[in-house]
């Protein structure tokens, strides 16, 4: 073989190479670049009341919050998630707990779960003044927090840790327990 040829070959190897690498390197940043997959309460319904008030200062609210949950998978490649931590707060105190279990999602996939939480707000507030002063106000504020980490797999190789956390306000009239307000805010960490 002559020099020229030798030298044609060896460009259009580093050319071949060149390209697929920019290849890799455009799909990488648009259609394989991970995306922040959304856990978003569509809906939040309260069942089951039952409120009791008799003297001397004995208050009893009970009632099932059931949180209505889109989890969306907005990639091009699987998410996995793991356990999704579902709590209640009243007054920053702990009402409610809720865990579901670890599942996955397909590409562009999504699913909705529901979300059941007996709340009893009078076991845990420690100062049952606030308790009253809701009720006579005519409106009890909640707030729920969810927190869902996972693992995006693309192409089946490379694994790409995100945590999505989802965080709701909620007023609700009092002694309908009615939803009259909600509020929520996604924060999503690749």
């Amino acid at each position: 073989m002559n020099k020229r040829r030798i030298c044609y070959i060896v460009t259009g190897i580093i050319s071949i190479l060149f390209i697929i690498f920019i290849t890799v390197l455009i799909l990488s940043q648009t259609v394989f670049k991970p995306k922040y997959p959304i856990l978003q309460t569509l809906s939040s319904t309260v069942d089951g009341v039952s409120t009791h008030v008799s003297p001397p200062l004995d208050v009893q609210l009970n009632f099932t919050l059931t949180l209505q949950m889109l989890v969306k998978n907005p990639n091009v490649a699987d998410f996995a998630y793991k356990t999704v931590e579902n709590s209640v707060f009243y007054r920053d105190r702990l009402v409610g707990n809720l865990t579901l279990p670890s599942s996955s999602l397909p590409a562009k996939g999504s699913v909705i779960l529901l979300c059941p939480l007996v709340l009893q707000i009078d076991k845990f507030v420690a100062d049952l003044g606030d308790v009253i002063q809701d009720i006579l106000q005519r409106k009890i504020v909640i707030e729920t927090k969810a927190n869902m980490p996972g693992i995006i797999t693309v192409l089946g190789i490379f694994k790409v840790h995100v945590k999505t956390v989802s965080h709701c306000k909620l007023e609700l009239s009092f002694p309908t327990m009615a939803i009259e307000r909600q509020v929520c805010e996604l924060d999503a960490k690749l």
